[in-house]
């Protein structure tokens, strides 16, 4: 099975620190993307991928508010073409130690995971707990150091900032009942934005940085990584040129229409 689930929050999955402690900002933003295949092996008799994401980061009064959907087509030598639609939201508090998640995965039609839950840490480094209400009866200790995803998504800017070059988090999105992962981020050095990036969008006027991130399980041995990602990371949280990589095949992002949205008057 393709290890799509992971795709939508594994996009922000990737920087950091809370809003109150940290000069990095996130703009409110809507983008749509193209998906395609990158590389792929010959085993794995995949011919082709087509399809479209969504990514809408938004903000409340109290947090930050995260909607993605992936629309997907795969096909395979031999074998009847594989549509999968999987959408996940999330809301994180601003103090980053409140979170709660959704994520559904729909496979021809047919619900193939549907999970929904609720996650608490205890302080800024410290442990803390998720609940699962979907599937029942579900908890996950969190070890001392977790973040949730937006949380690690002003950190990696924060240090790209500040010139770090690998930046390592221990980060929990509930997209898999599977737990928290440890992200390891190499960062590249500063780009100006180009000018076919002011043509686009005022949004991608933006300084930015080539990042390529790896995920590993947090327990258990192995210095191989589950899947790693390609990124472009402008500082105001937004995202471009990005590349899935797995064991026996790639999936290609391009940003297609990008607009700002409104913060609300709180």
């Amino acid at each position: 099975m393709l290890p799509m689930k992971r795709v939508l929050p594994v996009i922000f999955v990737l920087f950091g620190l809370t809003l109150a402690a940290s000069a990095a900002e996130i703009t409110p933003h809507r983008a749509l993307y193209t998906l395609s295949l990158g590389s792929t092996r010959t085993a794995t008799g995949i011919s082709d991928l087509t399809g479209g994401m969504s990514i809408e980061w938004n903000r409340s009064c109290d947090g930050w508010i995260l909607n993605q959907r992936m629309v997907f087509r795969v096909y395979a030598e031999g074998l009847n073409a594989t549509q999968s639609d999987v959408n996940f939201t999330s809301w994180e508090a601003f103090d980053g130690l409140s979170y709660r998640f959704a994520m559904r995965s729909m496979r021809n039609g047919e619900i193939d995971e549907d999970l929904r839950g609720s996650a608490n840490l205890e302080a800024g480094g410290g442990g803390g707990r998720a609940v699962f209400a979907r599937p029942a009866d579900t908890e996950i200790e969190l070890p001392k150091g977790t973040i949730f995803p937006t949380e690690h998504s002003l950190i990696l800017i924060e240090r790209a900032k500040a010139g770090d070059r690998n930046v390592a988090r221990i980060v929990f999105d509930g997209a898999s009942v599977d737990g928290p992962q440890m992200v390891t981020a190499i960062m590249g050095a500063v780009a100006a934005a180009s000018d076919e990036d002011s043509r686009k969008s005022p949004l991608l006027a933006r300084p930015s940085w080539r990042a390529r991130l790896a995920f590993f399980p947090t327990e258990g041995s192995g210095s191989e990584p589950l899947y790693e990602t390609g990124i472009r990371v402008l500082d105001n949280g937004v995202s471009d040129d990005l590349q899935f990589d797995y064991t026996e095949f790639s999936i290609k992002a391009r940003l297609d229409r990008i607009e700002a949205i409104a913060a609300p008057q709180c």
